[in-house]
């Protein structure tokens, strides 16, 4: 298979994921857990990259909080939900970020 048939390939199978997500977005039970989870992974990858633009490791993040790598990990982790306003506040300040808490209309509404 040459370069040509593997982004083929890769672009039917893009076209056929975006299909089934517009699909089952339709079931409000799976578009509120999918734009949890979405939500979720956008924060944790959000500190990743705000630690790695400020030429952090996790470990030296963790020291400026108080706690330990493993923390870290976990808040940078798409699985992660247990984030209180207060820890993200810490967060921000660790990183030299600022903090946007925001309440909106769902795009779907």
């Amino acid at each position: 298979m040459n370069n040509t048939d593997n982004r083929s390939n890769r672009s039917s199978l893009g076209a056929s994921f975006r299909d089934d997500l517009t699909r089952r977005m339709g079931d409000p039970e799976f578009a509120a857990e999918y734009q949890e989870a979405r939500a979720r992974a956008s924060l944790g990858l959000k500190i990743a990259r705000l630690r790695a633009a400020r030429g952090m490791s996790q470990t030296e993040l963790a020291a400026r909080l108080n706690t330990t790598q493993s923390v870290i990990s976990r808040y940078e982790s798409a699985d992660y939900s247990g984030f209180r306003v207060e820890t993200l506040r810490r967060l921000a300040d660790a990183l030299g970020a600022e903090l946007e808490v925001d309440l909106r209309e769902p795009v779907n509404r």
